[in-house]
């Protein structure tokens, strides 16, 4: 038995009986990045196994004392995240279903090119390490705060900053790419505090019209404007107390703005069309998923107003960033929908795990909660395959490629 030990790399288990072909396994692989490890039979790897785990096996399956298959169940049962490749010298499809059977990766014929040999390897530790993010949460730390899920340090960062300033009246402005959950940080910092038991009015400045606005936020009188049946309080009112957060701010029209600046210097509120001033005791939470400091270079977003609600910034991390919360979210979601849709309880292949890790999400957390519900409606028995959750990801619908997904 050797060993090429590098810190922090993979370790690779070679078992080769062949000393000429251990060799130039171990000069091909010299500067691959991979501990290796040589094991001249089965009692060898056998023996290796049990002190040490592998992130990926590369095996005979002839050997003097025993068959590889039996070493690749091993191995499999042992670690099912170990990449097992398979170098033989028989070219046999029939070898090859047996090895694949038995929880190998990957069968390669003898003799191996060193270009081919390296590109395996490559492939291995790029699954490897897939796998490796797939099955390693992190113990430590909240699995869910509030509404959030994750265990990732960039989430956990976040629940603490939350905790920090959520008895704080100053507001905080909150950062991140469409889809991160920023309304979610909203609603835990509201719950955190002291004004939970008050409102939490929520208004989406891009989802209303902008000659609406103003009426939405500070309310309006009857007779105010064209349609205005009947008095409206308005959010900043009806938050009285409690919390009002502003989502998509950059949306606001500038001259709303002037107005929301006021009620942030003053407290006081006045409805269109009237001119009583009321005094609130309200928050301000505020979001965008635009650059801000761009928004007030082109003219559109006002820089007092910024600088008056930029007191608290949480910029929240894309899902891409995330890590193993990926699956988290994924599996969390999946147990969700399988109940709202009647079905079975369902799983995701160790293909389908991978994808979702690797894919980058630029939709963020809600791409990848609409992805999972679509998988879960189109899926056939009791595993989602990794090819429903490309398509979803592609077209939309699995049926779109005519692979309403293969039974379980």
């Amino acid at each position: 038995m050797k060993t090429n030990t590098k810190t922090g790399a993979i370790s690779l288990l070679i078992v080769e009986d062949d000393p000429i072909q251990s060799e130039y396994y171990r000069t091909a692989l010299d500067e691959s990045g991979l501990n290796l490890v040589l094991a001249r039979n089965l009692g060898e790897a056998r023996q290796l196994l049990l002190r040490q785990r592998f992130g990926i096996a590369l095996v005979d399956l002839h050997l003097p004392d025993g068959s590889g298959i039996d070493l690749i169940r091993e191995i499999h049962a042992r670690n099912p995240n170990c990449v097992v490749i398979v170098a033989s010298g028989v070219d046999s499809v029939d070898a090859a279903l047996a090895a694949t059977r038995a929880g190998a990766s990957d069968y390669v014929v003898k003799p191996i090119g060193v270009s081919r040999l390296l590109l395996t390897m490559r492939n291995a530790k790029e699954t490897a390490r897939l796998r490796d993010v797939v099955h390693t949460i992190e113990v430590t730390g909240r699995f869910r705060f509030h509404n959030f899920i994750g265990t990732s340090s960039a989430m956990q960062a976040i629940y603490r900053i939350i905790e920090t300033v959520s008895p704080s009246r100053a507001p905080v402005f909150i950062l991140g790419e469409s889809g991160t959950g920023k309304e979610l940080c909203a609603e835990s910092l509201h719950q955190s505090s002291l004004r939970r038991d008050k409102p939490l009015v929520v208004i989406n400045c891009a989802a209303i019209p902008k000659d609406l606005i103003e009426s939405e936020v500070f309310g309006h009188v009857k007779g105010a404007f064209t349609g205005a049946t009947a008095d409206r309080e308005g959010a900043a009112l009806q938050a009285d107390g409690g919390t009002l957060f502003l989502d998509e701010l950059c949306e606001m029209d500038i001259s709303v703005q002037a107005k929301l600046l006021r009620l942030l210097q003053t407290g006081e509120v006045r409805r269109l069309g009237e001119n009583q001033v009321r005094h609130v005791d309200i928050r301000i939470l505020c979001a965008t998923n635009r650059d801000p400091y761009q928004e007030m270079g082109a003219g559109r977003f006002r820089e007092d107003l910024f600088y008056r609600l930029f007191v608290l910034p949480i910029e929240l991390p894309p899902l891409r960033e995330r890590g193993a919360d990926i699956i988290l979210i994924a599996n969390t979601m999946l147990d969700r929908f399988t109940a709202e849709e009647g079905k079975s309880a369902m799983e995701f292949s160790s293909a389908a795990r991978e994808l979702l890790i690797r894919h980058r999400w630029p939709g963020n957390v809600r791409e990848l909660i609409n992805t999972v519900r679509a998988a879960v409606i189109f899926t056939r028995g009791t595993t989602v395959e990794a090819a429903t959750i490309q398509s979803v990801l592609e077209r939309g619908v699995p049926l779109a490629r005519g692979c309403l997904l293969v039974d379980a």
